[in-house]
């Protein structure tokens, strides 16, 4: 077991390394009867209480990546290993069994895998018994029926797996095709999609305007049940219908350098969804101009939580030689899908900057640089002071967001300086406390402390005051996004305005 958790099997999957070791050490201890899928997705898999094994399939989705993980790590690295573990189809205690018993098991149809997905062996070093030789030789008229079976199988698989990914594909409406206008389709400068929508074009909360769903082939579209509660408010424009099925996107585009933002919210799986499931249900893959970008893609994984809109961002693109961005959405385990496209033209190796006020609208800085209207925040108020600034004529401390809040914000791979606007605008005005020491907070960036015990007035050297924090080098997580939480220490926390420079 050791030698197999210290060979980088599990380097990027730790949700099956906590998966393996767990069978196996409750089978080591003697508790193997007590391996179940219940206990394992409890206790293993971090799973709550009132698992339900008839809506979360996610045990038996990680016991066949496990066995097939397994079957790849015997092939190569530990095809010398004189101690295999095995688990047998349709159960999930662990075998261990000496390679030879390993090689018989193979050769009689009943891997861990079934006949169809038998695991390829390399002989035993040691010579094999004259006992086994016997059973051999008493057995090698069943070798012809034994391979025309399995070849019966693997027929068999194949067929239904070409059935399974063309049901997959288009579910159970019809595959779509977006037709030109008369005349073709002109080259665009940029792109706002909302897939799978049908309808006039729709303004968004910063004024940008955003077209039916085009340029596709395949999929099928749909709208998503009205009520479905979306997180965070912010969100939820774009994820009023999605396209999903095997799908791809050809746009025709200027030649340049461009950003792309793919908005996914997972309103099918999940807890309280109507397929049930969770992380690991719905995996799926992108490729962008034929290469493959992302694999395995879990919109529940990424996004933390079913029903919440995730958005990731990709840099550098540029459109293939033919003039057209080619986007492919393909089926793992389920259908695949987007709900919104976003393509804006940015400089070579740097995304756009982003801006955001706590205000309701955009605005425009001195410099005339728009800040968004407040966006990717969860939780806390939006108040509006318009209160008047003695050492700043800004318009960006004219709302605040307080309260024990956070912003997710979605970022391509880089450095980034973020600045973080603050001004106290209510205590020692707009109520009897003082203004330095009545409102103390901390703030966190993906996790890491970036402000201690922070008194804005006291920084700022008293009420209705402007200060800037600046921080350089700042990366996004493993998701793609700056995760910012502003936690209350004595009062209320609060920010006037957020700004984000990819700088290297």
């Amino acid at each position: 077991m050791e030698q197999v958790l210290q060979s980088g099997l599990f380097s990027k999957a730790p949700r099956l390394e906590r998966f393996f070791q767990y069978i196996c050490e409750r089978e080591l201890e003697g508790s193997g009867d007590q391996i179940k899928e219940y206990s394992i997705a409890i206790e293993a898999l971090g799973r709550s209480s009132d698992f339900d094994p008839k809506k979360d399939s996610i045990v038996r989705v990680e016991a066949h990546r496990l066995r097939r993980r397994l079957e790849h790590y015997y092939k190569g690295l530990g095809s010398d290993h004189p101690l295999r573990i095995a688990i047998p189809h349709g159960q999930y205690r662990p075998q261990f069994l000496q390679q030879e018993e390993a090689a018989a098991l193979a050769e009689s149809g009943e891997s861990q895998f079934g006949a169809v997905d038998l695991l390829p062996l390399p002989a035993p070093e040691a010579a094999v018994t004259v006992r086994a030789v016997r059973v051999r030789s008493r057995r090698t008229w069943l070798w012809p029926l034994l391979l025309c079976l399995i070849a019966l199988g693997v027929l068999g698989a194949w067929l239904a797996r070409r059935r399974g990914h063309a049901s997959v594909a288009s579910g159970t409406q019809k595959e779509e095709v977006w037709t030109p206008p008369a005349g073709g389709s002109a080259v665009l400068g940029s792109a706002h999609l909302l897939a799978g929508y049908h309808g006039p074009p729709l303004s968004d909360a910063q004024g940008r305007n955003w077209t039916a769903d085009a340029y596709y082939t395949g999929g099928s579209s749909s709208t998503i049940p009205p009520g479905r509660a979306l997180e965070p408010q912010s969100g939820t424009f774009y994820a009023r219908s999605q396209r999903a099925g095997r799908f791809r996107y050809d746009i025709p585009l200027r030649q340049c350098a461009y950003e792309v933002h793919l908005y996914l919210a997972e309103t099918e799986y999940g807890r309280g969804n109507p397929k049930g499931g969770g992380e690991s249900t719905r995996l799926f893959n992108l490729s962008v101009n034929g290469k493959p970008t992302l694999t395995n893609i879990d919109p529940v994984a990424e996004a933390g939580s079913p029903n919440r809109v995730y958005e990731k961002v990709f840099k550098d693109i540029y459109p293939s030689q033919d003039g057209k961005l080619h986007l492919a959405f393909d089926p793992v385990t389920a259908p695949a899908f987007v709900n919104a496209l976003k393509i804006i033209p940015s400089p070579p190796g740097r995304i756009h900057p982003v801006r955001i006020v706590a205000q309701e609208s955009p605005v425009t800085d001195s410099q005339g640089r728009l800040w968004n209207a407040d966006e990717y925040y969860f939780g806390g108020h939006a108040v509006v002071r318009n209160t008047m600034i003695s050492n700043s004529h800004e318009v960006l401390y004219q709302g605040e967001r307080y309260g024990n809040f956070s912003y997710r914000i979605p970022l391509a791979p880089g450095k980034y300086r973020l600045t973080l606007h603050f001004a106290e605008t209510w205590f020692g005005t707009g109520s009897p406390e003082p203004a330095i020491g009545s409102r103390i907070f901390d703030v966190f960036a993906n996790g890491v402390a970036l402000l201690r015990k922070y008194d804005i007035a006291r920084d700022a050297g008293g009420a209705n005051r402007s200060v800037e924090k600046v921080f350089e080098n700042i990366e996004p997580n493993a998701q793609g996004m700056l995760v910012l939480d502003f936690v209350p220490s004595k009062n209320y926390a609060e920010v006037n305005a957020i700004e984000i420079v990819e700088t290297g």
